[in-house]
This record gives structure tokens, sequence and C-alpha cells, in this order.
């Protein structure tokens, strides 16, 4: 897939970067995403054998008119080329060189309910001196966490939930009664 995508993102990174509207485009990009990831059903009219490229190119003009043209291009020569199903990636593919070239690492943040604005910018300062670059925090809330956070940034994880310290409980418990038992 990432030899897929690759040209792709590359060309719309570079065109922002030749426009200088990188940071601009990082965002709305962002946004985009988050209209894909909420509305699956945009995905799958996009990747319809049965709807018309032509078609898909309308929808496209239409329901994102106003944006970014070289953004709402990269994704009409993507349907052109039969590549629809790799828009996403290819979007994510953006926002991660975008992210390398700025110095930006991101972290994911899992915590049993969701956290406030202000946890969530003591984190992010937190992890900014811990990784030595600015960071942006993607954060999900997974109840069976039970308490506690599962961080991954910087290719590491710190995990101090609950459910993993019992799962360390257990395995401990379970090896004395086998040292003790047999």
């Amino acid at each position: 897939m990432a030899e897929v995508i690759s040209p792709y993102m590359r060309a719309l990174f570079e065109l922002a970067v030749e426009d200088d509207n990188l940071d601009a485009l990082y965002q709305e990009t962002a946004e985009l995403l988050k209209v894909f990831q909420a509305e699956h059903r945009l995905a799958d009219i996009l990747n319809s054998p049965r709807i018309h490229p032509e078609n898909k190119e309308a929808l496209l003009n239409k329901i994102f008119a106003g944006h970014n043209k070289n953004l709402i291009g990269l994704m009409i020569v993507m349907i052109k080329k039969s590549r629809s199903m790799y828009i996403e990636a290819a979007l994510k593919g953006f926002i991660h060189l975008t992210k390398e070239h700025k110095g930006i690492a991101g972290a994911r943040v899992y915590s049993a309910v969701a956290l406030t604005g202000g946890q969530l910018a003591d984190l992010e300062s937190m992890l900014s001196l811990c990784l030595n670059s600015r960071v942006e925090i993607e954060a999900s809330v997974d109840p069976s966490l039970i308490g506690g956070l599962l961080i991954k940034a910087g290719g590491k994880i710190y995990d101090s939930t609950i459910k993993n310290q019992l799962r360390t409980l257990k395995k401990q418990l379970a090896k004395q009664v086998k040292e003790t038992y047999g």
C-alpha cells in the first residue's frame, strides 16, 4: 500500500510547501479525515464500482466546495486512477509527512473516561518534555481500562492502567502459587 499512496501524499505535501500553505492544508486535511471517519458511507460511495467517476467527482466538488483545490484535486485524481480505496491512507500519509517536517510527535492516549482539556494540556506538556518535541495528542476512551492511562508515544508504550496492574498481579500470584504448591 505504501508504494501506492506515497506519490499522492508526497505530491500534496510538495504543493503545500510550494504554495506556502502547509499549516492551513494540514488543518483542512485533519478535518477532512474526521469527515471520512464519521461518514463511512462517503468512502463506500467513492469506492463503489456502480457509481461513475464523474458522479463521484461532482459529489466531492459539491460536498467540499470552498476547500483547498489541491486537496480536492488529489481525491479526484485518485478516483480517476481507480485508487479511491486509498484516499484516507494518502491523507493520513500527508498528515504524517507534515508532522515529520514540523518536528511534531504524535501520541495516542487511552483512558477509561474522557480527559478534560486541562488534563490533556498537562499531559501534552509532560510528553513534550519527555520526547523533546512538540506533541499532538489523539485521545480515546476505553472503559475496559478501568482507570489510569495507556500512552503510545515516541515508539514506546507507557501503561499505568488498572487493567494492566491487575494482569501483572495475576501473573505474580500465579507464579507464587506455582512455586509454593508445585
